[in-house]
């Protein structure tokens, strides 16, 4: 955690627990201030503000508590998640939130929870992200490779040859080639220049 971090939400599941898990938000705030760090817990916020006793009360509905909940996650340097958030809706709100907003997550160590990202949701993130920035929208960079591939095609098909590995060099090189004219990348040279070597050893490989 960075020294600058002093104020922490607590997140962590309630419903379903005995005495809704509060004792554990109150015992992890109290060994956090502690340690001289502020510390927003709910737990707390439904005691003092709405007079909830965990033992005998119902709670209301969870937008009721995001009211109050999600402001005060904007008002603090970090999330703090205890045991079994990932089980609870109103944790993985909160931790989502704060990691939106750029926040960092710690866990009861005070270490910081990377995200998992899913092969999906990284696919997604370059599917819709700075890769249209980078090459342009798919219909025109696709577009343009297509064009230049059907050009080599046609020369290299035109008696019935096959396609050769190092063809695949050539058409890798044209794809980088294509994606230059959008954008003058370093990146675009150093992979079209990586397989041109790569189509040099599927030669001397034979």
């Amino acid at each position: 955690m960075k020294k600058h971090k002093t104020k922490l939400y607590l997140a962590g599941p309630m419903r379903g627990i005995k005495d809704y898990n509060f004792p554990t938000f109150m015992e992890m705030a109290k060994r956090l201030r502690s340690m001289g760090l502020q510390v927003w817990n709910p737990a707390e916020r439904d005691i003092k503000a709405d007079g909830f006793n965990p033992a005998k009360d119902k709670p209301r509905a969870m937008k009721e508590y995001m009211f109050y909940d999600l402001p005060a996650i904007c008002k603090c340097d970090a999330v703090l998640v205890l045991p079994g958030w990932e089980k609870s809706q109103g944790a993985c709100l909160e931790v989502h939130v704060a990691r939106t907003l750029g926040m960092d997550v710690l866990d009861s160590k005070l270490q910081v929870i990377e995200p998992v990202v899913t092969v999906l949701q990284e696919a997604d993130e370059l599917i819709h992200g700075d890769r249209n920035a980078s090459y342009g929208p798919p219909n025109q960079d696709f577009q343009r490779t297509a064009d230049m591939w059907t050009g080599l095609l046609q020369y290299k098909l035109k008696d019935g040859e096959r396609i050769r590995a190092q063809d695949v060099a050539w058409m890798m090189m044209l794809l980088k080639a294509s994606r230059a004219q959008h954008s003058d990348k370093r990146d675009h040279y150093v992979d079209a220049a990586g397989y041109a070597g790569c189509g040099w050893r599927c030669i001397e490989g034979k």
